[in-house]
């Protein structure tokens, strides 16, 4: 009597398994959160330098790519090694920077790495609250910018209804996030700058100001 051959487990192979599910995740979110809009996109990983004492857990990069033919793309990256978060707060990230890419293909977008108040409007309308604390009552404007969840937004009714076995399958194990802080507590007063003139003022947070020679609103100075 032969001897029946043992089959060999099948064998993916990490690459495509990890991008196969991160390119998934991009999709499902382009089409709930952006009905289809957005470019496609270049999808990596790539290391966060601290900034400030801050983890940098995402990135957008404008048409950083090129092809043979002359077409461009835009990039966006994850950092490897906050992949362990809940997957709230990972696919939170991801969503961030679509909005990013949402201002650069459909928006007017500002200058490099500033979040202003068009960015921070269409985070709110796909249920990720802008806050530079990460918590409920941070600036939603500036250079250095984070998020919270919107417990009844876009972004977590996407969430909840999402495919099963969505999870990157693959992360890394080097960097341990540091324990979220406290949010900083309230300033009395914060400096307001004019877009047009550049001058000054100061008043109490969420105070709107216009000014009386350009007729322009002043903006919460960056942090």
């Amino acid at each position: 009597m032969a001897a029946t051959a043992t089959r060999k487990p099948k064998y993916v192979k990490p690459t495509i398994e990890q991008f196969r599910k991160y390119q998934a995740a991009y999709d499902y979110f382009n089409a709930k959160l952006f009905g289809g809009t957005l470019r496609p996109c270049l999808l990596v990983f790539r290391d966060g330098k601290k900034k400030k004492n801050a983890i940098v857990l995402g990135h957008f990069a404008w048409d950083r790519w090129t092809n043979a033919a002359g077409e461009t793309c835009h990039e966006i990256s994850l950092n490897p090694e906050t992949l362990t978060r809940p997957i709230a707060e990972t696919f939170g990230t991801l969503v961030h920077e679509m909005v990013h890419q949402w201002q650069q293909d459909h928006g007017d977008p500002p200058r490099s790495g500033y979040h202003d108040r068009e960015w921070a409007r269409k985070m709110v309308e796909v249920g990720l609250v802008p806050s530079d604390t990460g918590a409920p009552g941070g600036k939603q404007t500036g250079q250095r910018m984070t998020h919270y969840v919107d417990p009844d937004g876009a972004f977590l009714k996407a969430l909840e209804a999402m495919p099963a076995d969505t999870a990157l399958p693959w992360t890394t194990g080097g960097l341990e996030l540091a324990k979220k802080r406290a949010p900083a507590k309230a300033k009395n007063k914060i400096k307001y700058t004019c877009p047009g003139c550049e001058a000054n003022a100061w008043g109490k947070p969420e105070l709107r100001i216009v000014c009386g020679e350009c007729e322009e609103p002043f903006e919460p100075a960056e942090g």
